[in-house]
Order: structure tokens, then C-alpha cells, then sequence
């Protein structure tokens, strides 16, 4: 009988191929990367075929190191980033290169579609605050409006997932979590919207049938079996946008529960049953994997990268051959106390989430200023970040579930508690989001018995309580960094004005 799960874990510049046996345990994994194509007026893109040969190199080298046989082989599941979008026509035949996520090109379109739609109305449609560049809404506008010889020729306009999973069954099929931030997604009845589509003159038609996450598509065809080495046995499933399948791989599948990981960037996210839509605080809401369960999902695009940061900058002497130079700067910050000294980071390496022109800064350096309060001042930055999602979020839960990279640090983690004032949980999960794609596969399969068994079965590898005695502290040490991140935003607002020669509202505020 067949008993492994096969995930296909697609990301912005690499795919994660892994293998799961029926406990869910994770077996092995295979790595290929790719690197985007970047160009004028802010297009990303890169060749669909990439991400298909990428595919199909780690399944052939996933079979081979653990000498699998083809059989052994039940599902394949996959589940990938959001919004990458790319038109085909009727033969599966890509039109144009994969328009990615990042890709900035629609803004015009962005535009004339938040003119008609105000945040508000846009926002309890589809769960997003308000429209962007970025949403495949306004891709689809820009091809309409800007190629329409590639419009017209399309017969679906296919997500990242969709593409893939055409490719290995030959059936165009998407579902509601991958295309909840497209902006053509009702997020109540988790259909099109199909009002926006036709407003804009675009075909509800082009859009590819919604089935249900963890549902079967199909089995492999004879050309994906042939180029995979699996057998057309095999059947592929719908999977889940990468963060709905990562809160199922955590066990984050009940009312309340909020999961965080702390990589390049932070993800904070919460499994809600009631949809509440909040304009005075617009945290984003996608359809969860779980289809009785919405994910409120709050990001900040500054976390683990400032640390990256801090490391290639002032750590090149910690970068010791066989040596992991973040345990070596951890152990420097848990050396200092909390507050780092009086050291405060306002850590906008690449901008806030409304200026991108912002940049950060330390305040408070000293003669006793050593890199390890700097280094735990980045580490309390992103604590503080994290208790703002969460007060944004406005989810009551004395406990969360931490993973990415971020979470093998003790310090850390411990931060993390002593700010938030909340219980800090490490799984013993490598790969959160493969294993989520593994349970969907499982669920396909209607192996309903092993689902409840893998979710229940989360192994807890370290647990962190806050610290009474730094309880008093970090409330403080919150309310300094808040003042300092507000001044640094208000001084890059004046040294704009003064460089466009007009007066500076905010030496005349300090005057007073």
C-alpha cells in the first residue's frame, strides 16, 4: 500500500520537495533554487518552466536518495506563495513568463480599481485592506488593458499552484486559500467576485474552476509520471497558500490558536470562526485550510533580516568555519540584561509599512555599548513587533506557537515572552508548511484517522514563560521604543521637507 506523502513547498526563489511517511514525520527533503528576473517599472518574473523543471529534478532526486519505489508514493500536494500569476491558453501553454507576487507593474490599475471600490468596501469583500500593485486583480487589469492580443488568447489566468498542478494532471483547478488575495475572491461564500471582474471588462470565465483545499484533482498524467519517475497512480491534490498550510502543519486549526515565524520577516497568524472585518484596524483575513476557520494574518517585512544584517555587518568574526554565527551572537545578547543597556533599535532597514523612505537607527550607545546589547536590541525590536501584531489582531490566546529560524534561539524566544506576556511554544517541526501540505494530501485521501493523529501528535521541543521581573521592564522599555520609532519617522518626514525647500512643521513642534 502506498504510504508517502510528496510535498512540493514552492517559495518566492525555491522549491522545497519533501517526503512524509503516514505519521506525518518528515523523511527527507530536496532544495532547488532559482533566481527572479527584475526589470523596469518594478517587473519580477521568471520562466514557469522553472519552477516545473525545479519540480520535477527534486521529485526524481527525493525517489532516488531514499530509494523509493514508485508506488510507495500516495499523494502529491502542493502549496506555494500567493498572488504569482500567469497566463495559458487552452492546450496548458504559458503566454507570458510568471508574473510574481513582487511584481509592481499595475499600479495604474491599482489605481482606477480602489477609485471604484473604496478600502472599506474592498476590504469586507475580500478580506484585504484595501487593493494593490500586487494583487493579481490588478495583473489581470494590466494585461487586459496593456497586452490584450495575451488576454484574448487566454484561456485561464492560473496561480502559481494551479500552473503546477496542471502540469502533473492536465485539469486547471485553483482553490479558496490560494486565491483569496487575488481580489476576484468573495471571502464569505469563497467564490469569484464576480462584480469587480466584469466592472473592469475582465471574463469570470478566465478564472479556473475553486475546489476545496485537501480535495482530489486527479491522478498524475502519463507525461508527468514519465518525467517524475512515479507511477499514474499517483493522485495530486489541491493543497493551500503557504501560510494556511504552515498553521496546519503547527496544529494552529482552532479558534484562537496564533502561530508566528520569524525568518526574513514575521508572520503572525490566528485561526478565527467569526469574520470580523475591522476598517479602524484592517488585519488582513485569508480563508484558512480549514473550512470552518478564517487566518487572520498580520506581517512586518523586517525581522530575522535585520539580524542577517547585524551579522554581515559586525559579525564577519563569528562567521568561523563549521560554526552557526547566530548561536555565537545569541550567546552575546543573553550575556546582557533586558533593555540592552538602554540600547533601542527602530528597526526600518527597508522602510515602514506606509514609508518606504524611512530608514533605521540605535539610540542610546555608550562607552559600555558592547554588540551584544546591540545584537539584543534587534532581538527586542522584533519582540516589540510581535506584541504590536498582536494587539493589532485583537486575538486572546496566552500561548504561541514560534517557528522559523528565529525560534532555535533561546534568548530569543525568551524575549519574546517576557514582551508579549505570553507563553512561548517551540514544536518539534522542521518544516511546517511541507508537513500542512502533507496533512491536505492525507485529507484528499480521506485518511481522516491519521489527520487527527499527525495534528495531535506535535511534538513540543522548548517552552518559555514570561519572567514576572521583566514584566514592569519591557512595559517600559515598550513605550521608549515606541517615542524613539516615532521620532525617527518624523525626522526622515522633515529632512524631506527641508530637501524640497518647504518648512519644517517639525522643528517648530520642538520648539514648543
Amino acid at each position: 500500500m502506498a504510504a508517502k506523502y510528496l510535498t512540493l513547498d514552492v517559495g518566492t526563489t525555491a522549491v522545497k520537495v519533501g517526503l512524509f511517511d503516514r505519521m506525518f514525520q518528515m523523511q527527507d527533503m530536496v532544495v532547488k533554487e532559482y533566481t527572479l528576473r527584475s526589470g523596469p517599472n518594478g517587473t519580477v518574473e521568471l520562466d514557469p518552466n522553472v519552477y516545473l523543471d525545479n519540480v520535477i529534478c527534486g521529485i526524481r532526486e527525493i525517489m532516488e536518495r531514499m530509494h523509493l519505489a514508485p508506488e510507495e508514493v500516495a499523494s502529491i500536494t502542493c502549496t506555494t506563495q500567493g498572488e504569482t500569476l500567469i497566463p495559458v491558453d487552452q492546450n496548458g501553454n504559458a503566454l507570458h513568463d510568471a508574473v510574481v507576487w513582487l511584481d509592481a507593474r499595475a499600479m495604474e490599475e491599482k489605481e482606477r480599481i480602489a477609485r471604484q471600490y473604496p478600502k472599506e468596501v474592498f476590504f469586507e469583500k475580500t478580506g484585504i485592506p484595501e487593493v494593490t500593485e500586487y494583487c493579481p486583480i490588478s495583473k489581470l487589469l494590466w494585461f487586459h488593458n496593456r497586452m490584450p492580443e495575451i488576454y484574448e488568447k487566454t484561456d485561464k489566468f492560473l496561480l502559481l499552484e494551479d500552473f503546477l498542478i496542471y502540469k502533473l494532471t492536465g485539469k486547471m483547478v485553483t482553490n479558496p486559500s490560494i486565491s483569496c488575495t487575488t481580489g476576484y475572491l468573495d471571502i464569505r461564500t469563497k467564490r469569484l467576485w464576480t462584480d469587480i471582474l466584469e466592472r473592469n471588462g475582465l471574463d469570470p470565465r478566465k478564472i479556473p474552476e475553486i475546489l476545496p483545499c485537501g480535495a482530489k484533482v486527479g491522478l498524475l498524467s502519463q507525461k508527468a509520471a514519465l518525467a517524475t519517475g512515479l507511477t499514474e497512480r499517483t493522485m495530486v491534490t489541491t493543497g493551500a497558500m503557504d501560510q494556511a498550510a504552515s498553521a496546519i502543519g503547527v496544529g494552529n486549526v482552532v479558534d484562537g490558536i496564533v502561530s508566528e515565524t520569524t525568518g526574513t520577516c514575521m508572520c503572525v497568524a490566528a485561526s478565527v470562526k467569526d469574520l470580523k472585518m475591522d476598517p479602524e484596524r484592517p488585519v488582513p483575513v485569508y480563508v484558512h485550510a480549514v473550512n470552518s476557520l478564517y487566518l487572520r494574518v498580520s506581517v512586518s517585512q523586517t525581522a530575522g533580516m535585520v539580524l542577517k544584517w547585524f551579522r554581515d555587518a559586525f559579525c564577519e568574526d563569528l562567521k568561523e568555519k563549521g560554526k552557526n554565527a547566530y548561536d555565537a551572537m545569541s550567546a552575546l545578547a543573553e550575556k546582557e540584561p533586558p533593555l540592552s543597556r538602554g540600547v533601542i533599535l527602530a528597526p526600518f532597514l527597508t522602510g515602514t509599512e506606509t514609508d518606504s523612505r524611512v530608514r533605521g537607527a540605535y539610540y542610546g550607545i555608550g562607552l559600555d555599548t558592547t554588540r551584544g546589547c546591540c545584537i539584543r536590541a534587534v532581538m527586542e525590536a522584533v519582540g516589540y513587533t510581535l506584541l504590536e501584531k498582536l494587539n493589532e489582531m485583537d486575538v486572546e490566546s496566552d500561548r504561541i506557537y514560534s517557528l522559523g529560524g528565529a525560534a532555535d534561539s533561546r534568548v530569543w524566544n525568551q524575549i519574546k515572552a517576557d514582551i508579549s506576556g505570553r507563553q512561548i511554544v517551540i514544536p518539534e517541526i522542521g518544516e511546517s508548511t511541507s508537513r500542512g501540505a502533507a496533512l491536505l494530501g492525507a485529507l484528499a485521501l480521506e485518511d481522516i484517522g491519521r489527520i487527527k493523529e499527525g495534528i495531535g501528535k506535535i511534538q513540543i521541543r522548548e517552552s518559555y514563560k514570561p519572567q514576572p521581573e521583566n514584566k514592569k521592564l519591557y512595559q517600559d522599555g515598550y513605550r521608549e521604543y515606541r517615542s524613539f520609532c516615532e521620532t525617527v519617522i518624523r525626522y526622515e518626514r522633515s529632512r524631506r521637507l527641508a530637501g524640497e525647500g518647504r518648512e519644517n512643521p517639525w522643528k517648530e513642534e520642538n520648539r514648543k
